[in-house]
């Protein structure tokens, strides 16, 4: 079995904060060693990585926000659903999945 890679340095199908802060700060040291040591090649490789780890950061800030406006509106239908056909269960799972749209969006602003 192969495993594959999707660009952003990690095995998911989407960005990764935690993976984007990682390139950001390890740009931004080697960024700062070059300038140190007066070698421009590090320098310009360590901005180059930073400016990566950004561009990965807001895709994946993006993808949350797509995921949860999808959350959002799934537990809406579940919730309706749940009401009209008197069923408190799917209502109040249609509203907890509503609610996590709600947080996802919320922290990925």
């Amino acid at each position: 079995m192969e495993i594959k890679h999707n660009g952003f340095g990690n095995m998911e199908d989407k960005p990764s904060k935690t993976d984007a802060s990682l390139k950001y700060y390890e740009g931004a040291a080697k960024e700062t060693l070059g300038k140190t040591v007066g070698n421009e090649k590090m320098e310009a490789e360590g901005r180059e990585k930073k400016i990566e780890g950004q561009d990965e950061y807001e895709a994946a800030k993006m993808a949350g926000k797509a995921e949860g406006v999808k959350d959002e509106s799934s537990g809406e239908v579940k919730k309706a659903s749940g009401d009209t056909l008197g069923d408190t269960k799917m209502k109040a799972e249609g509203k907890a999945t509503e609610l996590k749209g709600q947080a996802e969006r919320k922290i990925n602003q």
